[in-house]
């Protein structure tokens, strides 16, 4: 199948155009394709053909081989020899695996970050990004809700202080994404309460406990949902 358009292809293209500040366009092509994922405009065993991708973001094809390599570096595609890229396929032991080891770096995230939670400004900052999430009402569809959510981990992953946490969680979240928002909405913010809750009261085991709860809790939910 080849690459999927969204349902504005030119704004796609123009917003792929516009890197942020000190991003290149392959980048940027990077990170609409993970913004896909989220979205469903691509899907697990998708193949991306060069030529679509050219003329879906409106780039040389110098820069879509650019953006297929780190996407495959990152473990998002697969480049095969005569076959070219497509999204890679995982399967439930393969994406049981991956929740394994977000369970633990992120239960390691909430810890640190309990215990450096009298951080200037730390309190406020997760304060303000758990109120962010728990006020959201879909208005951007499950992408924003996700940008949320995101943005609520890396501050966690801020606090904490610890860099390699920032360098390996991204690239695991992304593949157990794939649009499959099975968890209930309560459910999951639920989950980010008692987070939120044990890391402000600076309870370091509590705070590992509540991070791999929802990791176990998510991973029950969305394994289901990938082939044996």
């Amino acid at each position: 199948m080849p690459a999927e358009g969204p349902k504005n292809p030119e704004n796609t293209a123009k917003s792929a155009g516009r890197s942020q500040k000190g991003e290149s366009t392959s980048r940027a092509i990077v990170r609409d394709v993970v913004k896909g994922l989220y979205e469903g405009r691509y899907v697990a065993g998708q193949r991306l053909v060069e030529p679509d991708l050219m003329a879906h973001y409106n780039v040389s094809r110098s820069t879509v081989r650019e953006a297929l390599k780190e996407l495959g570096s990152e473990g998002i595609v697969e480049i095969a020899a005569f076959r070219g890229a497509q999204i890679r396929k995982l399967t439930r032991a393969e994406a049981a695996n991956l929740f394994s080891i977000t369970e633990v770096i992120l239960g390691l995230a909430a810890r640190q970050a309990a215990q450096n939670i009298d951080a200037p400004g730390a309190r406020e900052k997760i304060e303000d990004l758990f109120r962010a999430m728990s006020d959201y009402r879909d208005e951007d569809g499950p992408f924003g809700f996700l940008l949320r959510r995101n943005r609520y981990f890396r501050q966690l992953v801020t606090i904490s202080g610890n860099a390699e946490i920032h360098r390996i969680l991204p690239r695991l979240q992304v593949h157990l994404i794939r649009n499959r928002l099975a968890v209930p909405p309560t459910e999951r913010i639920e989950g980010y309460r008692q987070i939120t809750r044990a890391v402000l009261a600076g309870d370091a085991t509590a705070a590992e406990e509540a991070a791999r709860e929802y990791v176990r809790k998510t991973a029950a939910c969305i394994l289901p949902h990938f082939p044996e």
